[in-house]
């Protein structure tokens, strides 16, 4: 449901910036090999985080995807595949990242119903899972905060935010910054195994949503200032046009 939501908010996007024929295949094209890509870059993340480089040749089996590795698998074949195929890349960016926030947040609520990506043991409004489910196996019967639910609910919250409020060329970056942010606090409530990176201060996603929020950061310094470096060239050829 997750991967058809992105088709189907892109294609909207495509139509509603009035994009050419040219750019709308290279879009469709590009679609499918984006999503291949993130399913292999979040399985290979998950592998990696909670199995160590040897399970790559040990046993590679078993493992799930993170959303993360899904995200930067992306992110970095949508920068090649707009090189390639000379379409601006952050076009891209600004088409795909957004909708990533909506197919997300119903990738939580299937996280929520499956049992994965639980949360720590709530004093209040906290869920029992049934017998045979993972987090009964590690918790039993005791009531643990729904953070998917949580961070599904903000994940649609920034979904509106990016197609309502921000500007088309502003979204990629301003996902950067959303995304991550919320995720960065909701990980202080999740008690699930996601894996080590060498440093147990803060959790993987957290470590990455530093980096992401800070990308996202660089990214709107960098159209602001070319913004107002266009901005002074029109007056520079406006004031020589009246010399």
């Amino acid at each position: 449901m997750g991967l058809a939501a992105i088709a189907f908010v892109v294609v909207r996007q495509l139509h509603k910036i009035h994009s050419s024929s040219k750019l709308e295949n290279e879009v469709l094209i590009a679609i499918p090999f984006t999503l291949l890509t993130g399913v292999a870059g979040g399985y290979l993340l998950d592998l990696l985080l909670r199995g160590g480089i040897q399970a790559l040749w040990l046993n590679p089996r078993g493992y799930g995807l993170t959303f993360y590795g899904w995200l930067i698998a992306c992110g970095v074949f949508l920068l090649f595949y707009g090189k390639c195929r000379k379409v601006r890349p952050t076009l891209l960016l600004n088409l795909f990242l957004p909708s990533f926030a909506l197919a997300q947040a119903f990738g939580r609520i299937g996280c929520f119903l499956g049992g994965c990506c639980y949360g720590r043991p709530a004093k209040f409004l906290g869920v029992s899972y049934p017998e045979g489910s993972l987090p009964y196996i590690h918790h039993g019967s005791t009531p643990l905060i729904p953070v998917q639910l949580y961070e599904s609910a903000y994940l649609l919250i920034t979904f509106v935010i990016l197609f309502k409020v921000i500007r088309f060329n502003h979204r990629g970056a301003w996902y950067l910054i959303l995304m991550p942010a919320g995720r960065f606090w909701l990980e202080f409530c999740r008690n699930d195994d996601r894996g080590t990176i060498g440093c147990d201060i803060l959790s993987p996603s957290q470590w990455i949503s530093a980096g992401l929020f800070l990308l996202g950061i660089c990214w709107l310094m960098a159209i602001k200032y070319n913004h107002k470096k266009r901005k002074i060239s029109v007056e520079a050829l406006l004031k020589a046009s009246k010399l």
